[in-house]
């Protein structure tokens, strides 16, 4: 789930995204008109795997705030680094299995 921090970060979220969808990473954009607390504390509650927050630092550096279920935070990474991270944990719960 993409969390923009205000409207002005939906265009960025979006591309955020179509990038994610083109790598086969279903994502979704939460751009109701909440402060990005009620959005995480709902997303959280909602056990949403990851949350990618984007807001000013993120547009200017082309990066997202990555934050797992559970309220860890991952720090701050590009797109294709986050992509990498999904594909490897889907890859080491396969092998779990």
């Amino acid at each position: 789930m993409i969390l923009p921090v205000s409207e002005k970060h939906n265009d960025y979220a979006k591309k955020v995204v179509d990038l994610l969808n083109n790598s086969d990473i279903r994502a979704s954009i939460d751009d109701r008109n909440e402060t990005i607390g009620k959005k995480i504390r709902e997303n959280e509650l909602k056990r949403v795997p990851f949350l990618l927050i984007v807001g000013e630092k993120e547009v200017e550096s082309g990066k997202v705030s990555v934050r797992k279920q559970g309220g860890e935070d991952l720090g701050t990474m590009s797109v294709e680094e986050f992509t990498e991270l999904i594909t490897n944990e889907v890859k080491r719960q396969i092998s779990n299995n």
